[in-house]
């Protein structure tokens, strides 16, 4: 099998497959992406009264978002896409595509009305596996908050993104944020 210079076999091919063909190729990383969505969904949103996740969403969303990347990858060409992006393309396509679902007929509130955003900040912080410590610390609360609103009411690229996440990624190496 040919790959790029960098070990990745779809790329050398890319451009000579259709978007099924692509998605069939990617079939095994997508199903361990919506597994792990699955999973964090799971551990900050079930208790949740009035959501539920839509896994034909959720799909649609992590073949979008390795769509993204590969075009990312074939027509710049990128060499390399770091993590930081791949979890910016998480958020970006969860905040896009919103996965989370209101049950019909349940109570609108701005906890479900937002949950997608919170789906997508939570979701990329966790790929990104920044930030353990600070998870019960107000600094890191209110920044959170902040990026999920940036979610809902921005339109906020993937490369404002990706540099928010190394930010957070290098603060979270280094010492502890004092309290506020």
């Amino acid at each position: 099998m040919k790959t790029d210079k960098h070990g990745d076999p779809i790329i050398s091919e890319f451009g000579r497959l259709s978007p099924d063909e692509l998605l069939q190729r990617l079939a095994p990383r997508i199903k361990r992406r919506v597994e792990l969505l699955v999973d964090i969904y799971n551990k900050h949103f079930a208790g949740f009264k009035g959501i539920y996740l839509n896994r034909r969403l959720l799909l649609t969303m992590v073949e979008s978002c390795y769509c993204d990347i590969y075009r990312l990858k074939f027509f710049r060409p990128v060499e390399w896409i770091d993590n930081h992006k791949k979890a910016a393309y998480t958020m970006k396509w969860i905040a896009r595509i919103r996965p989370i679902q209101i049950h019909s007929g349940a109570q609108l509130t701005t906890a479900s009305l937002m949950a997608n955003a919170w789906y997508a900040a939570i979701a990329g912080l966790t790929l990104m596996e920044v930030a353990e410590g600070w998870r019960d610390d107000e600094w890191w609360v209110r920044y959170v908050r902040n990026l999920a609103y940036l979610l809902h009411f921005h339109s906020i690229s993937v490369e404002q993104l990706s540099s928010e996440l190394y930010a957070v990624e290098r603060c979270s190496l280094s010492q502890p944020i004092p309290k506020t």
